[in-house]
């Protein structure tokens, strides 16, 4: 009985010890992990356009940069303006033709050529407020967030490329420490390769809830409440665990 509590203690101790090291080695030991390709890695922009043609950016020193072209806003504006104004400025000046041409003719058509004008007016008039209606048809959740998705795969095909890149130059250096005989010291390899991991989610997360930003905004612009947008936040996050298990999976197969 004396012997086996001695063994309990003997063992208590190691794995106090080993614990005491591990925790050590991968969380308060400093590591010389300066890599220049790591660092390209993760500071390369974010660049995310959203639907109206507006585009978020992240720098590389994780601040976010709205780039709003002005000629393209004036443009968009300016289609969408000129559309509806040359729609309405022709039935105008076609208005206008008609009653001319007919007040030059005999003043007994005069009756006759007001009345079909009125007529040509009402049909214009018609065939434009069916326009209008089309036009001026209700914006829906539905599609409002249609209209981001693009935006959201795209920051999502992003991140996916820059760990695949991350895993990538981990891999090659391990095999390359490997073939040449050097010791694998997996405490530097966590330490250096987990903080980029976390710089790079950082920066993820960040434009992410920019572009969330824009949706929240459009859709109280369109009289829906925020929440709405949370089913973007819901897909993120269990985007976000399965790269995590994804990663730890290549890991442990290595």
């Amino acid at each position: 009985m004396k012997k086996f509590k001695i063994f309990l203690i003997v063992a208590l101790v190691v794995i106090l010890v080993g614990g005491g090291y591990l925790l050590y080695m991968f969380k308060f030991k400093e590591y010389d992990v300066a890599d220049e390709e790591v660092t390209e890695i993760v500071s390369e922009p974010y660049k995310v356009e959203l639907p109206d043609g507006s585009t978020i950016l992240i720098d590389e020193n994780g601040e976010i940069i709205e780039e709003t072209t002005e000629g393209n806003k004036i443009t968009t504006s300016s289609a969408n303006t000129n559309s509806n104004g040359g729609t309405t400025n022709g039935s105008t000046n076609s208005s206008n033709g008609q009653t001319s041409d007919q007040s030059t003719g005999s003043s007994g058509n005069t009756n006759n050529s007001s009345s079909n004008n009125t007529s040509s007016g009402n049909n214009k008039n018609t065939g434009s407020n069916a326009g209008n209606n089309n036009t001026n048809a209700p914006t829906t959740v539905a599609s409002i967030k249609d209209k981001y998705r693009p935006s959201f795969e795209g920051l999502e095909a992003q991140a996916d490329s820059k760990i695949n890149a991350l895993i990538g130059r981990a891999m090659s250096e391990y095999s390359t420490n490997k073939a040449n005989g050097e010791g694998v010291d997996f405490g530097y390899f966590y330490n250096k390769y987990m903080s980029a991991a976390n710089g790079l989610e950082a920066n993820t997360d960040t434009i992410f809830n920019a572009v969330i930003g824009a949706v929240e905004k459009d859709l109280a612009a369109n009289g829906y409440d925020k929440s709405y947008a949370q089913s973007f936040r819901d897909e993120y996050e269990a985007t976000k665990k399965a790269r995590r298990d994804s990663i730890l999976s290549k890991a442990l197969n290595r």
